[in-house]
């Protein structure tokens, strides 16, 4: 009982409320003592010093006249002031009179003077002059006395003060505090710690901060049960997950298995022998098993106890006969120093994913190599030479002839088809461990291994160009076709895969020239390739430089024996490298798109060689212009070509357009649609080399062809091949019965003037005539020739 009185609230608040009052009292005693005495001092030094003033007047006379019967009557009627301990009055250097208190101690008297007061006396007569002094001591004792009094009063009062007070705190925390309190105590007691029982807010309390106790103390006990229901769930379903899990570990398709960081194992499933091949119920050295890497597992282990989080890797297992399984490998730390692991068979996915690899690089039309795969070759072979100086390999570059052609007369399905027939015939020519690919289109590569001689290479592209020159049996006629290969050697062509690659198909190029042979780079075509790439640049501002001039080569019209009109033929005055052949650079040009720019200038300068005719009185003159295939449709577009003609009012019946089959070979619908619109607006046109190539009536039917030229191979042969003399008499024969005109090209002798005459020739133009002439020397060359018929 004792106890619970020390711990109550009540008790330990009474005694702070007195502790603190007893504190706060004697403080205010104190303070009231010290102010108390500081007034009664005040007090007596006031009505001492209205003393002085009383007894001033007698006191300057006395000093005055330093009568000492008479000082001492002053002091002893100052000495009956119950106030006044002693008064003394001093004239001038002597004391004329004295009196103390009788009986009274030394601590009185010390205590007296110290509080001592004292007036200068003034003479009677002259205010200025001072005579003498009085001295009087208050009696310390009166102040003493009306302290304790005070004090004594003032302590009375706040011990009252504090027991009124002490009470009523302990009433109200009896009342207020203790009380609510002890019942919500008692209250607590008793609930039942599983329900969710409310506690009561005590009468009075429900804004209070005890009220809020209740509701806290509620909602933490609502929370409690709470909590005591989660856990009771949890561990339900905790029994039911770790029997979940159990049968998932146990039923699991992947391998599960728990190891320490040495790889001991701890336990492991079912699926864990089977996928490693094990017999059940014994417990391996993991290290030691069939993997492709012993040191893969444990360098995992290691990794997921360090970074303490889950690591994977693909790791690579024997199951026996030469078979490897694939398996995915993750490790998850688990605590106390375990890691749970799991065994994914990802073999498919592995087999997938190098299927995709190879399907990267592989070529799906003929199953070679890609471009991408091709290049990659060449880089393993670059790096497996870097060590051995006496390594090297061969780097073919082939081309199908022709196969543009093809493809486009048959269809896309035959040119697969060659295409297929080709990737065989080039794999029967090389050796398994060379790469042969595809690098796109009718192009294919080939890394001859371990072959860094010309000998060798040349004998494998003699094989190459023999097979694919066979007969292809693609539809119901066999086709035949050629090869161009380039050729460059690692590492005397080249130390890298950019520079061998450019160098073979620069060998490639020379290859084509000759048409199906083989070719070796030599840096010949590298100074040529470069001489090529100044030209190129050259030649873009050729035209703005005002280099390019136009000759004109007689056309002859052997009805009237006289000049008909003119072929323009370009020429370029370069000004470092002289005058530059047409067969250099115009194919220079088709290539590089600068014969866009150069066609444009050609029709502005043949219309306004035709104006100058027309003003010479030639109006009856023509003028023809050679059109690639390359500025057809859009590069000479045919409003522009009338446009041109009618600003130097020319008839563009004058003004004629020669053409090649090449024109026919890429979207003939275009072709068409372009030579209608030409043909329409009062153009003619000419089919140049006519004989050459293809020579299909089907051209001439389709197309709107006004004039055939005949190439000057025939012409050239007439006089010694009668085979030559009865095609071009043919030809003739033929563009007759179509209305059609035929110049003959060539022309170098009157044997061949002679026998074209006789096949019924219209017009003609070769060397025997003129040869291609600038513009102020054709006047010159049309008398000659006039004098000539």
């Amino acid at each position: 009982m004792q106890a619970f009185w020390r711990r109550s609230i009540l008790v330990r608040a009474a005694m702070q409320v007195v502790g603190i009052g007893l504190v706060v009292g004697l403080g205010f005693v104190f303070l009231t003592a010290h102010l108390t005495e500081r007034y009664h001092q005040q007090g007596v030094s006031q009505r001492i010093r209205e003393l002085m003033t009383t007894v001033e007047s007698t006191a300057q006379i006395a000093c005055f006249t330093k009568d000492p019967a008479l000082a001492l009557e002053v002091v002893n009627g100052l000495a009956r002031n119950s106030e006044v301990f002693g008064a003394t009055i001093v004239g001038g250097s002597e004391i004329l009179a004295e009196r103390r208190k009788n009986g009274e101690g030394a601590d009185r008297l010390r205590l007296a003077t110290n509080g001592r007061i004292s007036k200068a006396i003034a003479s009677p007569f002259d205010a200025a002059q001072i005579v003498g002094e009085l001295i009087i001591d208050p009696d310390p004792e009166i102040v003493s006395t009306r302290v304790k009094e005070s004090g004594a009063f003032v302590a009375l009062l706040l011990g009252l003060q504090l027991l009124v007070v002490v009470s009523a705190v302990a009433a109200a925390v009896l009342l207020w505090i203790v009380r609510p309190i002890k019942r919500m105590s008692d209250k607590l007691h008793v609930m039942d710690a599983h329900s969710i029982e409310q506690l009561a807010v005590p009468r009075g309390h429900e804004n209070t901060e005890i009220g809020r106790l209740a509701a806290d103390i509620n909602q933490l006990g609502q929370r409690l049960v709470a909590s005591l229901d989660e856990e009771r769930h949890l561990h339900v379903q905790r029994e039911i997950g770790e029997r979940k899990y159990r049968a998932i570990f146990e039923n699991a398709d992947s391998g599960i298995f728990v190891v320490d960081r040495q790889l001991a194992l701890e336990s492991c499933n079912h699926a864990f022998y089977r996928q490693l091949g094990l017999p059940p119920g014994e417990k391996p050295d993991l290290p030691r098993l069939r993997w492709r890497d012993p040191e893969a597992l444990p360098r995992l282990v290691e990794q997921c106890a360090v970074l303490n989080r889950s690591v994977s890797d693909d790791c690579e297992y024997a199951v026996g006969d030469g078979a490897v399984r694939w398996f995915s490998v993750t490790l998850t730390p688990i605590g106390d120093g375990l890691i749970q692991g799991q065994l994914t068979d990802i073999s498919r996915h592995k087999q997938a994913e190098l299927s995709a690899q190879q399907e990267a690089v592989t070529d799906a039309l003929t199953g070679l190599l890609n471009r991408a795969g091709f290049l990659q070759k060449i880089d393993d072979e670059v790096a497996a030479c870097a060590d051995d100086e006496n390594a090297g390999f061969a780097l073919l570059i082939v081309d199908l002839d022709g196969f543009r052609r093809v493809n486009e007369s048959l269809g896309l399905a035959s040119g697969d088809r060659i295409l297929s027939i080709t990737a065989h015939r080039l794999r029967a020519c090389v050796k398994s461990s060379d790469h042969v690919s595809r690098l796109g289109n009718d192009s294919f590569g080939i890394v001859l291994r371990a072959t860094a001689d010309e000998k060798a290479a040349a004998g494998v592209a003699m094989r190459i160009s023999v097979s694919l020159k066979g007969f292809f049996e693609v539809g119901s006629a066999p086709l035949q076709l050629g090869a161009s290969i380039g050729i460059a050697l690692f590492p005397h062509d080249g130390g890298d895969r950019e520079l061998l690659l450019r160098n073979a198909e620069m060998a490639l190029e020379h290859a084509r020239l000759g048409g199906s042979r083989y070719c070796f780079f030599d840096f010949t075509m590298a100074r040529n390739a470069e001489y090529r790439r100044h030209l190129e640049n050259d030649l873009r501002f050729a035209v703005r430089r005002n280099e390019l001039i136009i000759h004109f080569q007689p056309i002859i019209d052997l009805s009237v024996r006289r000049m008909a009109g003119a072929e323009a033929l370009i020429r370029w005055a370069h000004p470092q490298r002289g005058m530059i052949p047409p067969d250099v650079f115009v194919p220079l040009a088709e290539e590089t798109g600068a014969i866009i720019n150069i066609g444009l200038w050609m029709v502005e300068a043949v219309c306004q060689q035709l104006a100058n005719w027309k003003r010479q009185g030639r109006a009856d003159r023509y003028i023809s212009i050679n059109v690639s295939a390359r500025q057809i449709p859009d590069g000479l577009p045919p409003i522009t070509l009338i446009e041109t003609a009618n600003r130097y009012g020319v008839d563009p019946g004058n003004l004629a357009i020669e053409i090649t089959e090449s024109v026919f070979m890429g979207d003939s619908e275009a072709a068409k649609t372009w030579l209608d619109a030409v043909h329409e607006l009062g153009f003619r046109i000419y089919l140049d080399d006519f004989g050459t190539g293809y020579s299909s009536l089907s051209y001439i039917k389709r197309f709107p062809v006004d004039v055939l030229k005949v190439d000057k191979s025939f012409v050239r042969d007439m006089s010694e091949d009668n085979s030559d003399r009865a095609l071009v008499g043919a030809i003739i024969n033929m563009a007759r019965s179509l209305e059609l005109t035929v110049v003959a090209e060539g022309v170098e002798s009157q044997r061949q003037l002679d026998l074209l005459e006789a096949a019924g020739c219209r017009c003609v133009q070769g060397y025997y005539f003129s040869r291609p002439v600038p513009a102020d020397a054709i006047e010159d060359a049309s008398r000659r020739i006039e004098q000539l018929l």
